[in-house]
């Protein structure tokens, strides 16, 4: 189950994008693949045991410091 931090972001980088908001307490999506995602400020866990295409282009707002996170670059190619 390996376990990534979120890049962090200036809400300016991603204006007009979407962007989810993570409520503090629960992930923003639980299931689905072995991979968690924390915001890589406070390392809340934002997405818990999701597939990696989960959290591709993903754009998630930690319910509990406020950051932007985006999905970090991996070192593998698709």
């Amino acid at each position: 189950m390996p376990q990534f931090d979120m890049m962090i972001v200036d809400a300016e980088d991603v204006a007009g994008m979407e962007v989810a908001t993570h409520v503090a307490g629960q992930p923003l999506k639980e299931g689905g693949g072995d991979e968690t995602y924390r915001c890589g400020i406070c390392k809340t866990k934002l997405m818990v045991d999701v597939a990696h295409h989960d959290a591709h282009g993903a754009i998630i707002k930690c319910g509990k410091c406020g950051r932007i996170n985006i999905d970090p670059p991996h070192d593998h190619h698709h």
